[in-house]
């Protein structure tokens, strides 16, 4: 990322903080004992219950791709504009990283996949920092309903992320390395033939096929590790930010410190953004890793014997 870049995106953070998370810190509002772990039911339509999270994950879908049509509006250019600089220097940026975990072979068919993970995620979080995010909605029967909810905050949104995820990484490790790829990085014999005796190779056998059981576990427990990451780091920050709104609206009505109210809550919004970003990119990285595991064998093969051809 170049500096006149990076100084564009400082600024762009800078602005975004003063006129957006200030203010919201300054009028936040508690409602309830805490955020509901459970999402609210706008309407149905169908008999198909339409939740508040739901409505946000539609929002932030629809940010994503009218945010990149006006960045990239006129096409891509060999002088790139301001936009189209941003957004070549985030997915540069995410390339460098991504490319050497997956594999050369494997990034160009799941980068955009790990594109869309980040961004979505990444949105979904910073999304319940805006103002109204949560606090605006309906009394219905004495409990508040909010209109909007970060996604995230409900565990039927991280739950679907993550199985998603895994039928990706499915998907991928599959078109990449095949069945048969997948199946001897799973249950296969890695032992070197040609190192120990037939009858020693033969019982390694029923150890590695033990060892993939254990594996087969393992994956399937990457689908709970993921969401419930993901979910509890959301929904704790909501609390916290709860929290600490209906303990500054507790101030404003002690004349000597009241004016300690509008600041409190703000390094707190200040500490959720910062998940925010770690949180998309952990999800990311992690899955990459994952496809890694299985797609990256050719490449490092490929650059040892490059270094044997060189030596």
């Amino acid at each position: 990322m170049s500096v006149k870049v990076g100084s564009r995106l400082l600024v762009i953070a800078s602005v975004v903080t003063a006129a957006v998370f200030l203010p919201c810190a300054a009028h936040c509002s508690s409602h309830g004992e805490g955020v509901s772990p459970a999402a609210s039911v706008i309407f149905s339509a169908g008999g198909f219950p339409v939740t508040d999270a739901m409505a946000m994950s539609w929002v932030i879908s629809a940010v994503i791709v009218l945010a990149l049509r006006f960045a990239l509006r006129g096409g891509v250019k060999v002088v790139p504009s301001t936009g189209q600089s941003i957004v070549e220097s985030i997915i540069g940026g995410l390339r460098e990283i991504i490319e050497p975990v997956v594999g050369h072979r494997a990034f160009g068919m799941v980068f955009p996949c790990l594109l869309g993970y980040f961004f979505f995620i990444f949105l979904q979080n910073i999304g319940g920092l805006l103002p109204g995010i949560g606090s605006v909605g309906i009394y219905v029967g004495g409990e508040f309903r909010p209109f909007l909810r970060p996604a995230n905050s409900d565990l039927n949104t991280t739950l679907a992320l993550a199985i998603v995820a895994f039928i990706s990484w499915a998907y991928y490790c599959v078109k990449c390395a095949g069945l048969g790829g997948l199946y001897f990085e799973i249950f296969g014999n890695k032992a070197d033939k040609s190192e120990i005796s037939s009858a020693m190779y033969a019982m390694l056998f029923f150890v590695f096929l033990a060892v993939g059981l254990i594996e087969c576990i393992s994956i399937l427990c990457r689908v709970i590790s993921l969401s419930f990451r993901l979910f509890g780091n959301t929904f704790g920050g909501e609390n916290l930010l709860h929290n600490m709104c209906g303990f500054s609206s507790v101030l404003k009505n002690i004349p000597v410190v009241n004016y300690l109210s509008y600041l409190i809550p703000l390094p707190f919004y200040f500490l959720e953004f910062l998940v925010a970003i770690i949180q998309s990119f952990v999800f990311t990285l992690l899955l990459s890793v994952y496809i890694g595991l299985v797609c990256n064998h050719g490449d490092h093969e490929r650059e040892i014997l490059k270094g044997e051809e060189y030596a």
